[in-house]
């Protein structure tokens, strides 16, 4: 089946989601930020099962945010625009940084639909990281200069922790994904002050934390301590950026493994 495009309502505007239909248990994924759903489409095309791959409110093509948003209500718009898709029934979720930490709190909401969690690294920042981090991926969006600076910038801002050699399509994407962010740091902000130990603690669905040699792998093993006795760390070496890039075969069998489609 192709995958096919739609636009959802929530209670803050509109949401696009990208969905596959198939057999089995769905499995909803959710992109780091400003990424959107576009970036799980090779992965999606390989799955036999039914996947929805939203963009989060105020990234890809979904509308932005009337105002600033938490976590909570960022995950409330796509357990909105998920219902609205006619997802019913138990369902798995995968998400990567930020779509980890939103995965996270959609278990929450739905807490007698959401069976098992994937978090594909985990943005446990410092007080002092986070700060450096908003100055790097600045909240605002980008402002357009005659010249075209705030391209060129946007563009080599894309290679500033990534080691050659480089995909440049893939690098492209990406690109393209900032450019159409609302506000590219609006849910890293909203990630940074949402209350994740507590919630780990009171998680009922089942967490398998992936540690892919990235560059939030020191704030990814953080999270090692926080987790209840049924928490499943992995620490894997052989992964490092974009793995649904550079990795596709290796992150179905992950997900096969952790995530059975029964």
């Amino acid at each position: 089946m192709a995958i096919t495009r739609r636009i959802y309502p929530t209670r803050f505007e509109q949401v696009h989601v990208r969905g596959k239909e198939g057999k089995g248990t769905p499995l909803v994924l959710l992109a780091p930020s400003p990424r959107s759903g576009a970036m799980f489409e090779a992965f999606q095309e390989e799955l036999k099962r039914p996947s929805y791959a939203p963009d989060r409110l105020g990234y890809g093509f979904s509308d932005a945010p009337p105002w600033a948003l938490s976590l909570e209500q960022y995950a409330q718009c796509t357990v909105d625009a998920l219902k609205a898709a006619s997802l019913q029934g138990p369902f798995d979720v995968l998400g990567v940084h930020t779509g980890a930490i939103e995965a996270i709190e959609i278990a929450h909401q739905l807490p007698n639909q959401v069976r098992r969690v994937i978090a594909l690294g985990m943005p446990l920042f410092t007080k002092d990281e986070q700060q450096r981090h908003m100055e790097k991926y600045s909240e605002q969006p980008l402002k357009p200069v005659s010249e075209g600076g705030h391209v060129l910038a946007a563009w080599r801002g894309g290679f500033s922790d990534r080691l050659p050699p480089h995909n440049y399509a893939d690098m492209h994407r990406r690109f393209i994904d900032h450019v159409l962010a609302a506000y590219p740091g609006a849910a890293f902000k909203a990630v940074c002050s949402y209350p994740i130990e507590k919630k780990l603690k009171s998680l009922k669905a089942s967490l398998t934390v992936l540690a892919a040699h990235d560059d939030i792998l020191e704030q990814t093993q953080r999270v090692k301590p926080m987790l209840k006795g049924s928490g499943v760390y992995l620490d894997l070496h052989e992964l490092g950026q974009d793995p649904f890039h550079s990795s596709l075969v290796r992150m179905g069998e992950l997900v096969q493994r952790y995530l059975p489609e029964k």
